[in-house]
């Protein structure tokens, strides 16, 4: 049961760890484990042989991987057992576990499940993107525009007058940004200043932490770009300098002077904090491996965090420099400063985005938090960021938020249970001001079937999406016979294929795989090894490898999950591998199905995309263009948003259709997606600072534009509340669709600018007649939003509490809390004037918030609640309690009168303890 919670990716890492181990005992032999007593008579070679196996076992375990974690509880436990975490959300923390430890973690009770890191790209429909996160890839951000006539622009939506984004935040997630583009740029200041709040880039920066005050030593090992090998530095001695890491990394033979600077330290009572310069500005560089050799310490670990938060100050040094050199974060692919300029770039031109002579963005005025980044983790960690708002001074409040990624991935169950859709969820049930708006992907075309006979291929054909999806029925007993399910090899695939299977349901699914005729060691299309996962349910994955055509075929490997957690869906992943040498044979190849069970089984199944190889397509008659959405566009809380092309109006073919697996609507409404002007990264005036670029990585900005704009009418929104205007204002699809159908790829239909806001105006408005508001107080969303989060209320507790003592005045809040907790909840449900005190005050709805509301340690507590003043509430709640309470209790309010009333409009961390035992 332990290792069912692990993704295949960690599986993987888990099973070849233990390989290792098995090896190394093999080549110390039994009488290797008596060396340390007595001799034995092994020659030199042999003991040195077992010495490096086992050296080899110990790095292995050591490795650190970056994870996102599933808890259904607190912390600490899977902490103890070897989760370093870096953020967390209500359900889930991304952090790092040595392989060594996964099964440790994965053991402890809370844990739900154990995901790998996984790379993200940016959503485009037709260009490439780096196989891997970390390789180069600078591309094109679309066509340079120099005339009003090359764009749509003039078919654009209209925008509402008077709003602008004022007072509001976008945050934008994706590959970086130019900050050097006038776009970015306060209109008129001089010297000029960045509209940028703050900048959290992910491929800079790595920071070595260490808890639980260690003794000893340890050891770092890196892989430069392009090397075969890491460099390992000898053992360095606890306290750890930064002088001491700096020497040790120039030792290296691919670090020169000045391609490194190390600051910060002595570990482990100060983080050392490395910086990659010289040679590998602008790279993106492999993380610092750590090969610990604890002494001593309370439970001590290390690990390496990844990311620099770049300040307004530093980004307005750079815009005032002279002159103006590299700036140290960019955007890697282009992508992210056109995105950044759709949702809220500034500057008016021929070429702009919604209408000629307007702003180039949707809300020019809102300031913009930035985020570049790699992988899911980054996603979560980075949305963390922005929502946080950390970079305000203390008693600012924070501006209302929203957040686009127009990033996203195959390769999970498609129903919302993905770590990173489970993450995104909780930073928005039971908040306001807050918003998460993801482009829905553009894997939602149909793929041309090449000929057999083609031996060439055109980069446009095999990066493009579509012919991904395929969704059949198996009947009990039966095959897929009837319907063969084939996918099309094309020339040069030379990489890997994986195959997702899901289904779920008492049914069991065998799967057999053929291949071509031309495949080696094949005879006949119809001849290849038979896949059967394990048919009796067991608590634990089954992986095997087996190579089709025997040896010098292609090596075949699978995990099959009978049930995944959360969901309990049962999984196979087949990776189809080219033989060694060659490519994997191009031509049709076939999967049949058998149900062996007894039981009706639907299923869905998607190849994993990797547009820099011609990767696997289902055929034309088994392409299925619903369930294309990418996660997190799956995820229950966000608005996704599909692609329309405003010209006529029309779908855009690549757009992503739902429904989700699990039945619902996905995307919500699509946006402005096909041909879009934008900033272009690295552009110079006059004609090259825009571009044309298309997907719905640019619809779903302009949503979040929209978003801001209804934020500035009503700044206290949730994301319910955003939904319910955004999909009602809508106007319809074109040519309309059938009410209640799920896969068309339109949602609810167009978005429309002017009738959502105009539609939070009128509620706005009307609101005011009822209850007067203030522009800082909190709501919640309704009570039957609660359930969404999933979140034990005993879990929930426990984690307030722990958010609650992070700091000296939580912790004093909370044993004034224990002291005189019963009593005052006995007298809140006894005493008549101190249960009208509780409830004028909107004490139930404090309660509510504090329960539901994001886990920030340092959250300011709210200064108003229905329109009143908490402190205000507070005094007469204490009043009254004095009054109705025991002597204990009247002791304590009068010497803790103070503390409390000072906690509306409060952060815990910026309130003194008072002295004195608590009464």
């Amino acid at each position: 049961m332990v290792i069912s919670k692990l993704d295949g990716t960690l599986l993987s890492r888990l099973r070849t760890l233990q390989e290792l181990a098995r090896r190394a005992e093999e080549t110390a032999g039994p009488a290797a484990a008596q060396a340390a007593e007595q001799p034995v008579p092994l020659g030199d070679a042999a003991v040195e042989a077992a010495r490096i196996a086992a050296e080899a076992v110990q790095a292995a375990g050591q490795e650190q991987v970056r994870v996102l974690a599933h808890i259904e509880g607190d912390l600490a436990a899977a902490e103890s057992a070897g989760l370093w975490t870096e953020f967390r959300t209500a359900r889930v923390a991304v952090g790092r576990i040595a392989v060594a430890d996964l099964e440790n973690v994965a053991a402890v009770t809370d844990v739900v499940a154990i995901h790998g890191d996984q790379p993200v790209r940016p959503l485009r429909p037709d260009q490439a993107a780096p196989a891997h996160p970390e390789a180069e890839a600078v591309t094109a951000s679309g066509t340079p525009v120099t005339d009003i006539a090359d764009t749509h622009a003039e078919a654009m939506p209209p925008l509402p007058d008077g709003v602008t984004g004022k007072g509001t935040l976008v945050g934008v997630i994706d590959s970086g940004i130019d900050i050097y583009h006038p776009a970015f740029i306060k209109p008129g200041s001089s010297p000029p200043r960045t509209r940028i709040v703050s900048l959290l880039d992910f491929t800079l920066r790595q920071t070595i932490e260490c808890t639980g005050n260690p003794t000893g030593s340890v050891v770092l090992t890196w892989l430069a770009p392009g090397a075969q090998a890491s460099d390992i530095t000898p053992s360095l001695a606890f306290p750890l300098q930064a002088a001491t890491v700096q020497t040790a990394l120039e030792a290296f033979n691919s670090i020169d002077p000045g391609d490194v600077k190390v600051t910060g330290g002595p570990l482990p009572g100060t983080p050392v904090v490395v910086d990659f310069t010289g040679h590998y500005d602008g790279k993106i560089v492999e993380e610092i491996g750590l090969r610990p050799s604890f002494t001593g310490g309370a439970s001590p670990k290390i690990a390496v965090r990844r990311g620099r938060v770049i300040t307004e100050a530093e980004i307005n040094a750079a815009l005032q420099a002279s002159p103006r050199v590299p700036f140290v974060s960019r955007d890697g692919t282009d992508h992210g400063t056109h995105v950044a300029g759709i949702a809220a770039g500034v500057g008016k031109a021929s070429q702009a985005c919604c209408k000629r002579d307007q702003p180039i963005g949707v809300a020019p005025d809102a300031d913009l938090a930035i985020v570049r980044a790699l992988t899911k983790g980054d996603i979560v960690a980075g949305a963390t960021h922005v929502f946080g708002q950390s970079w305000l001074a203390p008693g600012v409040f924070k501006k209302p938020a929203v957040v686009n990624v127009s990033l996203g991935s195959f390769g999970s169950a498609g129903d919302g249970s993905d770590p990173t859709d489970l993450a995104l969820d909780d930073l928005l049930v039971g908040s306001n001001a807050r918003s998460i708006v993801v482009a829905a992907g553009n894997e939602g075309d149909s793929y041309p079937m090449p000929s057999p006979t083609n031996t060439t291929f055109t980069v446009p054909t095999y990066q493009r999406g579509g012919g991904q999806h395929a969704r059949g029925f198996v009947p009990a007993h039966g095959t897929t016979v009837l319907k063969p399910l084939r996918f099309f090899v094309e020339f040069a695939d030379n990489r890997p294929d994986w195959f997702d299977l899901w289904y779920e349901g008492p049914g069991e699914l065998a799967v057999d795989l053929y291949g071509p005729p031309s495949a080696p060691g094949a005879v006949s299309a119809t001849v290849g090894p038979h896949l059967h996962p394990q048919l009796t349910p067991s608590p634990n994955p089954k992986s095997t490898q087996v190579d089709l055509g025997g040896t010098g075929g292609h090596p075949l490997t699978y995990t099959y999950y009978s049930a995944v957690p959360p969901s309990g869906k049962r999984h196979l992943r087949l990776t189809i591998s080219p033989p060694a040498g060659q490519d994997i044979t191009m031509g049709s190849w076939e999967i049949e199905l058998r149900e062996r069970a007894g039981f009706d089984t639907w299923f869905d199944v998607w190849f994993l995309e990797d547009r820099t190889d011609p990767s696997g397509r289902f055929d034309t008659a088994n392409q299925d263009r619903s369930r294309t959405v990418t996660s997190p566009g799956t995820a229950r809380q966000v608005i996704t948003v599909g692609s329309f092309n405003p010209e006529d109006d029309r779908l855009a073919p690549y757009s992503s259709r739902g429904p989700t697996t699990d039945s619902r609507l996905k995307p919500e409404l699509c946006a402005p997606g096909e041909q879009i002007t934008s900033a272009k990264n690295g552009g110079t005036p006059p004609d090259g600072l825009y571009a044309v670029d298309s997907g719905t990585s640019m619809a779903s900005p302009y949503v979040a534009g929209v978003v801001a704009l209804m934020f500035e009418v009503n700044g206290i929104l949730d994301q319910g509340a955003i939904v319910s205007h955004l999909i009602s204002t809508c106007d319809d699809p074109v040519p309309p669709v059938p009410p209640g159908r799920l896969d068309s790829g339109w949602g609810k239909g167009r978005v429309n600018p002017e009738k959502a806001v105009n539609a939070v105006r009128a509620a706005s408005a009307a609101r005011r007649t009822v209850t007067p508001h203030t522009p800082d107080e909190p709501l919640v969303l309704p009570a039957a939003a609660y359930p969404a989060a999933r979140v034990p209320f005993t879990t929930r507790v426990r984690q307030v509490r722990s958010r609650i003592e992070s700091t000296p005045a939580g912790r004093h809040l909370a044993s004034l809390a224990a002291t005189h907790q019963p009593e005052v909840q006995r007298l809140v449900t006894g005493d008549r004037r101190v249960t009208v005190a509780w409830h004028r005050m909107h004490g139930p709805l404090l309660v509510r918030l504090l329960l539901f509301s994001e886990l920030y340690p340092d959250a300011p507590v709210p200064r108003t609640l229905g329109g009143k003043s908490v402190a205000d509430g507070l005094a007469r709640l204490l009043e009254e309690l004095h009054r109705a309470g025991s002597p204990a209790l009247r002791a304590g309010i009068t010497a803790h009168r103070a503390f409390v009333l000072a906690l509306p409009g409060a952060r815990l961390s910026e309130l003194d303890v008072p002295t004195g035992e608590v009464s």
